[in-house]
C-alpha cells in the first residue's frame, strides 16, 4: 500500500505540474493581445502608447520566463494571481462558481447513475425482448447526438413549444433538469450498455451455474451476485465522468446559461484574461487527480484481488 501511495503520488505531482506549465506556454503563444483587446471593449482607442501601458500593467512586459517565475512563487503562496477583467483574486472567482458546477454535476451524474443501472440491469435481465432493443437504440442516441444539439432540442420541447420547464438559468429545482438531462443522458445510455455486456460475461461464470443450480432466479442473481463483480469496470468510467463534470461542462453551462465554472471559462478565454485560465487549469487538474486517486482506493476496497496484491 506504501509503495502505491507514493507511485500514485509521484504520478500526479507529474501531472500537476506539466498541465499548468503547458497551458502557461500555449496561452503566451496563440493569437490576442490581452491589453488590445480589454481597450477595445471599453471603447478606448487602441494606440500603441495605450496598449504598451496596460501591457505593463498587466505585467505582459516581462520575458517568459519572469512571467512564468512570477506566476509560481505566486501559486506556492497561495495566490493564484488577479483577473484581468474583474480585478479580483482568481482563486475567488473560481470558487464563487464552483457551487453552481458542484451542482449541476451532482444532478448529471445522478441522471447517468440512472440511466446505467435502469437500462444495464434490465436489459441484461431480459436481453433478448424488445426492451433490449430500446437500450441499444437509447445507446446509439446518447452515443451518436452532440450535447449542444440535445440540450436546444430539450429548450424548444420542453420550454419553447409546452412551456413545461424553464430554458436555462439558475434558480429553483426546475432549472436544473434540462442541463442535468443534457450532461448525464449520453454517458448514462452507453455505460448502460458496457453494465450489460459485463452482466451478461459474468453470468457465464461458474459460481453463477451453481446459484442457478440451487434454483435461484436470474434476477436475484445479477442484483445480489453478479452486479458487484460487474459494476467494477465502470467505476474508472464514472470517476473521469464526473471529473469531467466537475471541471466545468462548457458546452452544456454555455447553453443554459449556468453561473458555473464552463460558462465562466467561455468568458475568460474569450477576453484572454490569463490568470482566470491558468487558475482554471490548475483547479480542474487537481480535481481530476483527486478525483482518480479516490477511484483507486474505491477499486481496492472493491477488488481483494488488487489488495492481494
Amino acid at each position: 500500500m506504501y509503495r502505491f501511495l507514493v507511485d500514485r503520488f509521484l504520478q500526479f505531482m507529474f501531472v500537476i505540474i506539466c498541465v499548468p506549465t503547458l497551458t502557461f506556454l500555449l496561452l503566451r503563444v496563440s493569437p490576442g493581445d490581452p491589453a488590445q483587446i480589454m481597450l477595445y471593449e471599453n471603447g478606448v482607442p487602441a494606440s500603441e502608447e495605450a496598449i504598451s501601458y496596460l501591457r505593463e500593467e498587466l505585467g505582459l512586459t516581462e520575458t517568459l520566463a519572469v512571467q512564468y517565475v512570477q506566476w509560481v512563487s505566486q501559486i506556492i503562496k497561495g495566490q493564484w494571481g488577479t483577473s484581468f477583467v474583474s480585478k479580483e483574486p482568481v482563486l475567488i472567482e473560481l470558487v464563487k462558481r464552483l457551487p453552481a458546477t458542484l451542482e449541476l454535476a451532482a444532478a448529471g451524474l445522478f441522471v447517468m447513475l440512472v440511466f446505467t443501472f435502469t437500462f444495464g440491469i434490465t436489459t441484461a435481465i431480459w436481453s433478448k425482448g424488445w426492451l433490449d432493443r430500446i437500450g441499444r437504440l437509447l445507446a446509439l442516441l446518447g452515443s451518436s447526438i452532440p450535447a449542444f444539439w440535445l440540450g436546444f432540442l430539450l429548450i424548444y420541447v420542453l420550454s419553447v413549444k409546452y412551456g413545461v420547464l424553464p430554458p436555462m438559468g439558475r434558480g429553483s429545482w426546475e432549472h436544473l433538469i434540462l442541463p442535468a438531462i443534457t450532461l448525464g443522458f449520453g454517458m448514462g445510455t452507453v455505460y448502460a450498455r458496457v453494465l450489460k455486456s459485463n452482466l451478461l460475461e459474468m453470468m457465464q461464470q461458474n459460481f453463477v451455474k451453481a446459484s442457478k443450480a440451487r434454483g435461484l432466479s436470474n434476477t436475484r442473481i445479477i442484483l445480489f451476485q453478479v452486479l458487484k463483480h460487474a459494476f467494477l469496470p465502470i467505476v474508472t468510467m464514472l470517476g473521469t465522468s464526473f471529473a469531467f463534470m466537475l471541471g466545468g461542462s462548457i458546452i452544456v453551462e454555455t447553453i443554459f446559461s449556468w453561473p458555473g465554472l464552463g460558462r465562466y471559462i467561455v468568458e475568460a478565454i474569450k477576453h484572454r484574461d490569463y490568470p482566470i485560465i491558468q487558475g482554471y487549469v490548475i483547479f480542474v487538474t487537481i480535481l481530476f487527480v483527486l478525483i482518480h486517486l479516490i477511484v483507486d482506493f474505491i477499486y481496492i476496497l472493491l477488488d481483494p484481488r488488487l489488495r492481494v496484491r
